[in-house]
């Protein structure tokens, strides 16, 4: 039920005299509890917010097992360097949280001000993906040069 569906309609005339007075209040109010747009706002807000937090969780246990699987075989008699790997996996996790907690901060302070917030978690979301295709690709480049020196070092 919504307050603009009131049943018997709107306040009927009344002999006390402040019948225009409930009538423009009662138009003016109008509206539902959870109007569908605030409510479609918030739920993808949500959404947008947990399949970052996924994302961020998710990168973080890929992150962990790759830098350690990396790491394993590289020395410096390989001409290897784990800092590269290290420096991907730290770029696409810590991006990927610092944009997750200055996207939530957005978001709360855009509903407590009763804005649309919806926005704010998809640039949020990019952003993330951003970080994590930048890590990665710090990562994968740490190791194609691990790999292409440790074959030219063995071919020479």
């Amino acid at each position: 039920m919504t307050w603009s569906n009131v049943p018997g309609g709107p306040p009927q005339s009344s002999p006390s005299g402040s019948s225009d007075a409930q009538r423009a209040a009662w138009e003016q109010g109008g509206t539902t509890l959870f109007p569908a747009a605030k409510l479609a706002d918030r739920i993808s807000t949500v959404l947008l917010l947990a399949f970052g937090t996924v994302m961020t969780v998710v990168t973080a246990i890929v992150g962990i097992i790759a830098v350690i699987s990396a790491t394993a075989t590289c020395d410096a008699s390989t001409g290897c360097s784990p800092g590269a790997y290290f420096g991907g996996a730290a770029i696409a996790v810590s991006g990927a949280f610092v944009i997750g907690v200055a996207t939530v901060v957005l978001a709360v302070g855009a509903w407590i001000r009763r804005r649309s917030s919806w926005w704010i978690a998809a640039i949020g979301f990019v952003l993330a993906i951003a970080c994590i295709t930048w890590g990665g690709i710090v990562f994968a480049g740490a190791t194609d040069a691990g790999t292409t020196s440790s074959s030219v070092g063995s071919t020479a």
